[in-house]
């Protein structure tokens, strides 16, 4: 009932609105490290009432600085659009069984982090997601009404590229579209055992490491120098080509032939000699104690070790001029930590980066209007991105005379998931360790970027859901524990291979070949 009010009273103002002639208007962005005055789609809410959002937020996890931050962001936004917001940060190994267990339970959740990676067509295709640009649903052009400041902002590419068949159901963020694989490594130990930057760029295979492991584990012998969680940095195959299929399963090849040609076959990625030689290669490194003995389990997380610089070498997604390696700097609250980087991929466009970050509206959200305004302040207001990034202004952070942001407390900082995940990064102010052009830079870097002929490819999980949910089960723990060294694959790369079938593989995989069969003929190719 309060539902259908909430929608009569939206209705009842929006035809106001047509009959004074007082369209909404978007207002100019503001440069970072300034303020933007909210659009007139922002102000105030269609009921006249302070509406809480919960938003859940991908991240290191909570902290006690949270509340600080809300009250500095709520006495802000409040005024602009009558909303109040409450940050739920889930940690990185606990968002499938917290934070989209609790979308599936249909919780209170009105503001939902969401990427190609992390079940974006999932969750969409299974109505969980509100669609943004359903001229007659409930709530109308959610993104025409409340999101000019985010239709100006992107690229028109994003908006295309992040749809399922001409459906919007979530925000992409304005940051780096190519993301190639690569590992950042600790400059102290580095410089340590003599690995210097032009002995770094001498790494093009994982033998050509093994050295330098040998090395750092005698400098060190009670660290582990190559951390990893089972990410793959010498990566041959598209990341994230079929999202719904734990740890890459089913791909093709990343890169294209000496010719410019992509190779389009779809392949199991288990079954290839590649796999026997990596997960062969990382069990003789994990015996050797080159490797943490928990790696192979799910509750171990790279990111303590990172941050107290205990390690040589990891592998990390890059995005150019050293940028990632000083955001994993900034976020690790050590004044002594130094990283730098190792591209081990060419720059391709994907699918999965394009949707790389994503803020999506749950269909059981009661405030869809108000949040739409939230993610549109967040394209819009260089002081709300800097709160939401930094924390509170005096507290956490000061700017510097350049305009650049001085960390007082990165509590708040290290603790959600990053200045890629909110809004337009374009209008974000950057820490005195970075470059004054990083954003630029990030948006510049796809410039002369290859795209991937796999690119706008989504697959759909309706017709084997079942079989996906078995292959999951069955690929939870054995993949990560295989692409660690914590098991032996002589043993138990056949064994994984037999269960996946068992559970169903190959229907999966015939599915995703007539997908993109019929993706590529939809497109004239």
């Amino acid at each position: 009932m309060l539902r259908k009010l909430s929608s009569l009273l939206l209705l009842l103002s929006m035809l106001a609105l047509v009959v004074s002639g007082c369209a909404p208007s978007a207002a100019p962005a503001a440069p970072a490290g300034g303020e933007a005055a909210p659009s007139g789609a922002s102000a105030g809410s269609p009921t006249g009432e302070v509406v809480t959002l919960d938003y859940y937020w991908i991240g290191n996890g909570d902290t006690d600085q949270r509340s600080q931050v809300e009250a500095a962001i709520n006495e802000y936004v409040e005024p602009l659009i009558g909303v109040n917001v409450v940050f739920h940060i889930i940690g990185w190994g606990d968002w499938q069984t917290k934070a989209l267990t609790a979308l599936q339970a249909g919780e209170k959740i009105d503001i939902f982090f969401t990427a190609d990676w992390r079940d974006y067509m999932q969750l969409a295709t299974q109505g969980l997601l509100l669609p943004l640009n359903d001229d007659s649903g409930e709530y109308g052009n959610l993104l025409e009404q409340y999101g000019q400041d985010i239709l100006a902002g992107l690229n028109p590419a994003f908006i295309t590229g992040t749809q399922v068949d001409g459906v919007n159901y979530a925000v992409p963020t304005n940051k780096e579209l190519t993301v190639p694989e690569g590992f950042i490594y600790n400059v102290a130990l580095a410089e340590e055992i003599g690995f210097t930057e032009e002995e770094a760029a001498k790494i093009k295979t994982l033998r050509d490491l093994e050295p330098w492991l040998e090395k750092a584990k005698a400098a060190r012998p009670d660290e582990y120098p190559y951390l990893t969680d089972g990410r793959i940095a010498f990566n041959p195959w598209v990341p994230g080509f079929v999202p719904a299929i734990p740890n890459d399963l089913i791909s093709m090849k990343f890169a294209p032939d000496a010719s410019g040609n992509f190779d389009e076959t779809i392949v199991s990625i288990m079954e290839t000699d590649w796999a026997q030689e990596y997960t062969a290669i990382m069990r003789e490194w994990y015996t050797k104690g080159w490797i943490h003995p928990d790696a192979g389990l799910t509750t171990f997380l790279p990111a303590e070790i990172r941050n107290a610089g205990k390690f040589l070498i990891e592998p990390q997604p890059l995005k150019g001029s050293n940028i990632k390696a000083q955001e994993l700097v900034n976020a690790s609250g050590n004044p002594d930590l130094q990283l730098k980087e190792i591209y081990t991929q060419p720059k391709i466009n994907i699918t999965v980066h394009s949707g790389g970050s994503m803020l999506a509206i749950p269909a059981v959200s009661e405030h869809p209007v108000e949040a739409m305004k939230f993610i549109n302040l967040m394209h819009s207001d260089s002081k709300l991105l800097n709160m939401m990034l930094f924390g509170v202004e005096g507290t956490h952070w000061e700017f510097e005379a350049d305009g650049r942001v001085n960390l007082l407390n990165s509590a708040w900082y290290g603790a959600h998931g990053g200045a890629w995940t909110l809004g337009n990064t374009m209008l974000q102010a950057v820490s005195n360790k970075e470059d004054p052009e990083k954003n630029r830079m990030l948006i510049e870097y796809s410039n002369d970027a290859l795209d991937h002929a796999s690119l706008g490819f989504r697959f759909r999980t309706d017709p084997v859901i079942a079989e996906i949910t078995a292959i999951t089960a069955v690929a939870d723990g054995t993949a990560r524990a295989l692409l660690t060294g914590y098991v032996d694959p002589a043993t138990e790369l056949p064994k994984f291979i037999e269960d996946l079938k068992a559970a169903g593989f190959d229907t999966v995989k015939a599915e995703v070949e007539a997908q993109y069969e019929a993706w590529k003929a939809a497109k004239g190719q």
